[in-house]
């Protein structure tokens, strides 16, 4: 092809767009789609400061919001600390102490507690909380960093984070382990780091050479991270300093980071915050950001933007000498100017000392076996790998006796999961058609192929099948096409379940299918990307469902509408059946059983609410068929129709060649 017929072809091809509605390149791709949302999340951040009072009349309900995304809503019972001192070092103007408590029974935290040899009185104290190293406390750097605390005047506790040091557990559930389950059970360990950190403090309230008063937070990278979640959810802390640890959601989608980050960088999302909510709830306490300019990880436009709305609150609140951002031209790391003015910050706000700080940490490096707390034998029963069990609980299934009980419960459980797992989903913008086209008649049945925008304005395609002779409007049963089917061609092609020649169908390609795919170079990227913005990828795909159903209601071709999911589509059914109640009736196919199971479709903190078998009888009294057979766990559904009264309305049937729509009273 030559240049001109290019330039002719690109022509036409943009002529026929603007008639047909879609706009040229509109098509657009699904990172295109989470680039713009991250976008739009960042900059609508703490665009404007809250007024003094609207801060105060906020403040608590935001600090709650931010511990339920955090997994920490409730806060866990303050069990027994059982803090046992394993061993000490004198070290000439400085003491070690080996300690290690318990932040859950059985969750071993552990840490060395470096304090002046000549310690009389209350000190002012720092939490310091440790990045990845493997080595956890024991590093050099970290060994430095709170020694020279000790040696000018402060109590320092530095504890190992977990999947370091001494740590059993492990933070890397969705980036290498495949946890997609974590999302759906609401937890992340960023909420384990920042319990341990909260009794980290519990335990030094208990110490008489800690003044409660003057209690301070600081750390690098991971333990940046989590110094600015344990400011922005406890006030006992006056004093945070996070460290090469401050962006904002932009940065982190549009610039692919989120790929380079641990999941205990991550809160979730269900209320689309950004850095500077965080720190909007640190305020007006004494916080100062400290970064590297040439972080891979940490772009200065991320923490430079963060900072600019930060210095706006601070100063509405007229605390401007409590916030400051301090940088350096060095990669992910310390310099001897970003110590020094971490340091001169703490003495500062603890000590009510400005002075300049003029030296820095010494070379010495203790010898790590010195510091370990458990020498070579880590606690048998330590219960730290089962730690998202423990900290975020399950909801139970609940016992039902009549139905105006179970209408009572139905009616909360549904509006939990509309305020939190599908906050975002539905949507007032109504669908949009782009593109309509008559695909032709086959044997019996005429084909056809709707283009509508999304409720976030993805492009999908609907394939109609209709039978030739049915009369309008005609039930109707709407599925998403799988995310491995192959072809969709006309009528949603062999994606679909093979119905009675009398049924018509609707097959609607979901995001991460037929155009939209993105197959596996970025699959895992948009996974780990969406519950940054308040999402999953299947809570999308269920958006994208309800949004193809409010478009088809808008045709002169349907009537009532069922839904059908096999397999990984199930739940997609299930719960969009669930957020429209004029869906009127679910077919399922060999539906997943748990949303404990990784492989299930993961939905943001779904099972604070319930695992599948009570999610889906919350479709009650609607028609429920299962086809072949109803799996074990779903005997709980099945009886909570019968004790109802509505046996009849959950039925077997051999294969989807038998169903038929449920006739409606």
């Amino acid at each position: 092809m030559s240049h001109i017929d290019r330039i002719v072809m690109i022509a036409l091809l943009y002529i026929n767009a603007i008639f047909t509605g879609v706009a040229f390149g509109e098509w657009t791709s699904l990172y295109g789609s989470i680039r713009e949302e991250a976008c739009r999340l960042s900059r609508s951040s703490l665009a404007v400061p809250l007024s003094p009072s609207q801060w105060q009349a906020t403040v608590a309900q935001r600090r709650e919001m931010c511990r339920e995304m955090l997994g920490l809503s409730p806060l866990p019972v303050r069990t027994p600390l059982a803090a046992t001192v394993t061993g000490t070092l004198e070290r000439g103007d400085y003491v070690v102490e080996k300690i290690h408590f318990q932040s859950l029974p059985g969750v071993y935290v552990a840490g060395n507690l470096y304090r002046p040899a000549k310690s009389t009185g209350r000190r002012p104290t720092v939490l310091y909380l440790c990045g990845h190293q493997s080595k956890g406390k024991v590093s050099d750097h970290y060994q430095a960093n709170v020694r020279w605390f000790a040696q000018h005047g402060y109590v320092a506790l530095v504890i190992d984070s977990i999947q370091a040091g001494e740590s059993q557990g492990f933070h890397h559930g969705t980036y290498n382990h495949g946890r997609w389950d974590w999302l759906s059970r609401g937890y992340t360990p960023a909420g384990a780091e920042v319990w341990n950190a909260m009794r980290a403090l519990d335990y030094l309230e208990t110490r008489p050479d800690v003044d409660s008063a003057r209690m301070g937070v600081t750390g690098i990278s991971g333990g940046g991270i989590v110094s600015w979640f344990l400011g922005a959810t406890d006030e006992r802390v006056k004093v945070v300093v996070p460290v090469c640890q401050t962006g904002n959601i932009e940065h982190f989608i549009v610039d692919r980071t989120v790929d380079g980050h641990c999941d205990c960088t991550f809160w979730i999302n269900y209320y689309r915050w950004c850095w500077p909510d965080l720190g909007a709830l640190i305020a007006p306490r004494a916080l100062l950001i400290a970064s590297g300019s040439e972080d891979a990880l940490w772009n200065p436009y991320g923490f430079r933007d963060t900072a600019h709305r930060l210095r706006r609150q601070y100063a509405e609140l007229e605390a401007d000498s409590h916030f400051d951002l301090v940088e350096d031209l060095t990669p992910h790391g310390y310099t001897p100017k970003l110590r020094r003015a971490i340091f001169a910050w703490f003495n500062t706000h603890l000590k009510n000392n400005p002075s300049p700080i003029m030296d820095d940490v010494t070379d010495f490096v203790e010898p790590e076996e010195n510091l370990l707390v458990f020498g070579s034998k880590l606690p048998e029963q330590d219960q730290t790998r089962r730690i998202d069990e423990l900290l975020v609980k399950r909801e139970n299934l609940p016992t039902v006796r009549d139905e105006s009980a179970w209408r009572t419960h139905q009616a909360n459980a549904l509006k939990r999961l509309r305020e939190s797992t599908f906050r975002h989903t539905l949507s007032q913008i109504p669908p949009r058609q782009q593109d309509f086209q008559a695909d032709g008649i086959h044997r019996s049945n005429t084909f056809e192929t709707y283009v509508f925008e999304s409720f976030d304005g993805l492009t999908h395609g609907i394939k109609i099948k209709r039978p030739l002779e049915s009369q309008r409007p005609i039930p109707i049963l709407v599925y998403a096409v799988p995310p491995d089917a192959r072809r969709t061609f006309i009528g949603g092609g062999p994606s679909g379940p093979r119905t009675h020649t009398d049924v018509a169908t609707a097959a609607v390609e979901v995001r991460n299918t037929a155009a939209t795919s993105i197959g596996p170079g970025y699959l895992w990227t948009a996974r780990r990307s969406y519950p940054l913005l308040g999402q999953t990828l299947p809570e999308r795909q269920v958006s994208d469902l309800l949004a193809a159903i409010l478009f088809l209601r808008r045709q002169p071709i349907t009537g009532p509408f069922a839904v059908y999911g096999e397999g990984y589509t199930a739940p997609l059914a299930i719960y969009a059946a669930l957020l429209d109640p004029q869906i009127t009736e679910i077919v399922l196919a060999d539906p997943p059983t748990s949303h404990e199971d990784p492989h299930t479709p993961e939905l943001l903190g779904v099972l604070r609410v319930g695992d599948l078998p009570h999610n889906l009888a919350l479709a009650y009294p609607r028609p429920i068929t299962f086809i072949g057979k109803i799996p074990e766990e779903y005997t709980w559904t099945r009886e909570l129709y019968e004790t109802l009264g509505a046996e009849d309305r959950i039925k077997v049937i051999g294969s989807m060649s038998d169903w038929q729509p449920t006739v409606q009273n």
